[in-house]
């Protein structure tokens, strides 16, 4: 936990009630932490990795919403958790995790009985809807193209592991659009393409 700033911040009494009852846990990369529906009782506070949090439509298409790194923490599991609702999304874990899941009934208590906690989850919510308006300022104004090229870029590394039809997935499309623009990427000398394989050049 004291990777997390504000774990430091917080009161004696509040820092032993987290320590005494996070459990570590490890999570191997492609698994779901929750998915669309679920009721979280647990919140994961992640230390190492990277998760990927994506809502999926009636049609059977998904849109990506956000991810959460080393030192962040998901809004959709806070809300389930805190709220007793179903999770508006899923999570998956595009590498391997390390974390700490949190029990949502001590979270609950933190949130309300501590103000360096609630600095910290609404800081969350305030980062989510800044990215949350930005992609909905590309999905408006940038051609699928443009949304493409943007989102390679953006990855941690320089080969993605991904399949036409999990990009498809994060970016709110079908296998053969993103097929079709990778294919002239590759036209163009941008990346080479193999077997579920992108490797920017």
């Amino acid at each position: 936990m004291h990777n997390f700033d504000f774990f430091n911040n917080l009161s004696t009494v509040a820092k032993q009630k987290l320590l005494e009852s996070a459990l570590f846990i490890k999570v191997r990369a492609g698994e779901e932490l929750y998915t669309q529906g679920d009721v979280c009782h647990d919140v994961l506070f992640l230390t190492k990795g990277r998760v990927r949090v994506s809502r999926m439509h009636k049609n059977g298409q998904s849109v990506l919403l956000y991810y959460f790194e080393k030192g962040e923490q998901c809004n959709v599991n806070f809300t389930a958790s805190y709220t007793s609702a179903p999770a508006i999304g899923t999570a998956v874990a595009e590498t391997d995790l390390e974390g700490y899941d949190i029990p949502a009934k001590l979270i609950a208590e933190l949130f309300v009985e501590d103000k360096v906690f609630q600095a910290y989850v609404f800081d969350q919510y305030a980062k989510r809807l800044e990215h949350m308006a930005t992609l909905i300022e590309e999905i408006r104004f940038k051609n699928l193209d443009e949304r493409l090229l943007q989102w390679l870029q953006d990855q941690p590394n320089r080969e993605i592991a991904l399949s036409h039809e999990e990009i498809g997935d994060i970016l709110g499309c079908s296998r053969e659009v993103v097929s079709r623009i990778l294919k002239g990427f590759e036209k163009n000398g941008v990346l080479a393409l193999s077997r579920r394989n992108i490797k920017l050049l």
